[in-house]
Parts: structure tokens; C-alpha cells; sequence
């Protein structure tokens, strides 16, 4: 059985704030080592699809530049591998993907002469680990044109994503986007499967969005199945999503750690990390190439990061090459890469109160790429700081 993973990967991330505004969602470092986009990537070569296609749009430098060739997910292939497609020209202008059946639409060609049966849609902003050839399994024994991965979630999750209905037979009839309460059990986690000629055959005459212009108009069909999938999933849209699913992590590495399914992506190539004789790290997640002389707590440090003597970091994410200075403290923040934290400054710790009452307790700090910090700057809690910003005074 041959599929053809098509990995949605376009999205413009604007909920994640200053940490998408010079990559690609799905380019977006997690769990100290790895992209969003590698959990998608790894998940199709250990399901042996090795067919795959990357549908960039938004910001695709970053994701070009992690993928380049594929080698640390043998895709770097003369036959298959993965290919990273753009939005296609039409005359004199690119046509940017107007959603995510658009998207689909502008590469029908590579679905059309591909040699496989099964067409796999993917988000690839989502961490989980699954093996695709059970829902394709499944979608074969059923005789059924789509199929869709469902997972049943908490009521109090539920207005976050699709719901759907799924009958004793295992067909959905019925799907609810986002809606404010739901009597319906499982969400639909945006990974799609079809017959190939089926889903040509939809794209030429719908071809805007997969949800509401293809999955919702089968299901009023009894065309789509439901695939229930009981693993972790996360799907990163938010600030506080990424934060939630980062800190799971320092309570169950399992979660996407797997000797029999490992998470492949491209390593740093740095010594080591390194820990100096005061130094201090607890319950946290610190990657090759940094050097801690402080207090780390319940924090991931992403490569080459430098926390100073004295220093502490709390709660906390720092991306790579970013450095913390002496006396400095870093609180329920995220850090992006080759940031520059003065020596004093507290980044995070002070709750800023508004009309006396204090503001957003379960707020994160965010700092953009290559931004400078000065000595003694107090950022509170929930405060944003811009790429490149230079940071001189207190607030």
C-alpha cells in the first residue's frame, strides 16, 4: 500500500506571538532539541512512508533551512523523499494558498501522477507520535472513501477544537467547529486520509478549505470514518498550548521519548553540556552545548545556552545561543535564540498590577529573537519584547 503524506506546514503562527514572526509555525523549536514539524516528518518514515511533500507558505526559510534534504529522516532519496513545495505562479504573481484545500489544489498535479493509493493530510504544527499504517489499515478494511483521526478529549478542552459525532459503525455524522460546549466526545485532529482519484476528483471542484468545503459536506455523505486515536497529541496554536505541552514534558519525557519510535531531527553538533561546581538544575531539560553556572528549575534549555553565576531560571524555555547574566533571574518566560539578558535584570518575576488586582497570574514573558536586555531592566510578567529589541530601561 503506497500514501502520500502531504504536510500542511503554510499556517502564519500569529497566536504565538514574536516567536513566529521570522519562522514558519511548524519550524518552531520544542523539547530542547527537536521542530514541531520533525514529530510529522519522523511519524511518516517510521510508518515506511517515504513519500512525502511539505506545503510551505509563511516565513519557509527557517523550515527550508531544517529540512534541507531530509537526511536526518533518510528522506535524502532519489526516488520519494521529501519535497518542499510553494505556492505556485500564475503569470506574473504568486498565488498564495487561500486555505488549506487550496493548498492541496495548487500541487493536484504531484497527487495526480504519484504513484500511490492513499493520500495522508497532515497539520504540522501537532506533537505526537502515531503509526499511520493502522488508520490506513483500518480505512482499507471499511471500503471508505476518507477517513479522519479522532480523539476523545475533556469537556473543558472541547471549544478548542472540531468535534465530531461517531456512529457504533465507526462512521462521523456529525462535526461541530469549535463550538462553546459539546455533548460530543472525540475532536478531530486535522490528519486526513484518502483514496487518491477521490481526492483529485474533490479538488477540482472544491478548493478552498479541507474542514468545511471537503470533510463536512462527505460527512453529510456517510462518507468519513473515524480512526480513534488514544496517544498524546498536542496541537500547538497558542502561546500557552506550546508552554502546556513544553512543560509535560518535565513531567513524562515518554510522552514523545521512545526507543522503538524515535524523534529524529537535526542535531546541533555541539559538545556536551556543562556545569560548574555551584551550579544548581532541577526537573529540567538541558541540551548539548550549554553551560549552566546558576539555578535551573523546571525549564528546557534549548543548545548553547549560557546561564551566569548566580543567575536562576524558573519555569522557563530558552532557545539556543541565548545568554543569562550574572544575578539575573528568568521566570515563567519563553526566550527565542541569541538573546542577551543583562546581569540584574528579571526577566518575568514581577506580577505588574493593574487597578489593584494582579494581571494574567498564568501569563507568559515572551522575548523575541536577538533582542537585548540591559542590566537591571525589571520585565514583568507577560510583557513582549521584539526581535532585536534593545531594552534599556526599567518597566
Amino acid at each position: 500500500m503506497k500514501i502520500l503524506a502531504m504536510i500542511l506546514a503554510g499556517g502564519t503562527g500569529e497566536e504565538l506571538s514574536v516567536l513566529t514572526g521570522h519562522r514558519a509555525k511548524t519550524a518552531l523549536p520544542f523539547g530542547g532539541h527537536y521542530r514541531i514539524i520533525d514529530f510529522c516528518l519522523s511519524n511518516c518514515v517510521h510508518s515506511g512512508i517515504f513519500d512525502i511533500a511539505v506545503l510551505a507558505q509563511y516565513s519557509p526559510k527557517s523550515l527550508i533551512e531544517h529540512i534541507r534534504m531530509g537526511k536526518p529522516w533518510d528522506l535524502d532519496r532519489k526516488s520519494g523523499g521529501v519535497h518542499i513545495l510553494q505556492p505556485s505562479h500564475y503569470g506574473e504573481a504568486a498565488q498564495w494558498y487561500l486555505g488549506t484545500a487550496d493548498a492541496l489544489y495548487q500541487n493536484i498535479e504531484m497527487i495526480r501522477n504519484s504513484r500511490a493509493e492513499l493520500v495522508l493530510v497532515l497539520s504540522g504544527d501537532q506533537v505526537y507520535l502515531m503509526d499511520y499504517l493502522r488508520m490506513a489499515a483500518e480505512h482499507v478494511d471499511r471500503g471508505i472513501p476518507a477517513t479522519i483521526a479522532i480523539k476523545e478529549i475533556s469537556p473543558d478542552e472541547r471549544s478548542r477544537f472540531g468535534m465530531v459525532c461517531r456512529s457504533r459503525d465507526g462512521l462521523i455524522t456529525s462535526f461541530m467547529e469549535k463550538p462553546v460546549s459539546s455533548n460530543y466526545r472525540f475532536a478531530s485532529l486535522g490528519i486526513y486520509l484518502f483514496n487518491r482519484d477521490f481526492l483529485v476528483h474533490l479538488l477540482e471542484s472544491s478548493r478552498v478549505d479541507i474542514v468545511f468545503d471537503i470533510v463536512i459536506p462527505l460527512i453529510e455523505k456517510r462518507s468519513v470514518a473515524g480512526f480513534v486515536f488514544d496517544g498524546y497529541w498536542e496541537d500547538i496554536g497558542s502561546i500557552s498550548s506550546y508552554y502546556t505541552a513544553s512543560m509535560n514534558l518535565l513531567k513524562d519525557r515518554a510522552i514523545i521519548v521512545s526507543n522503538e519510535w524515535p524523534i529524529f531531527s537535526r542535531s546541533a553538533n555541539l559538545p556536551p553540556a556543562k556545569f560548574s561546581r555551584n551550579s544548581s538544575v532541577r526537573n529540567s531539560i538541558i541540551a548539548e552545548g550549554c553551560h549552566v553556572k546558576g539555578a535551573v528549575r523546571r525549564s528546557i534549555l534549548f543548545p548553547g545556552v549560557f546561564v551566569d553565576r548566580d543567575a536562576a531560571v524558573t519555569d522557563s524555555i530558552i532557545f539556543a545561543s541565548s545568554r543569562v547574566g550574572k544575578d539575573a533571574a528568568v521566570t515563567r518566560s519563553i526566550i527565542d535564540k541569541s538573546v542577551r539578558i543583562g546581569k540584574g535584570a528579571r526577566i518575568g518575576v514581577r506580577r505588574e498590577r493593574t487597578g489593584g488586582t494582579v494581571r494574567g497570574k498564568r501569563t507568559i514573558t515572551l522575548v523575541g529573537k536577538g533582542a537585548r536586555i540591559a542590566p537591571g531592566v525589571d520585565l514583568p510578567r507577560g510583557g513582549i519584547v521584539g526581535m532585536r529589541s534593545n531594552v534599556k530601561e526599567c518597566r
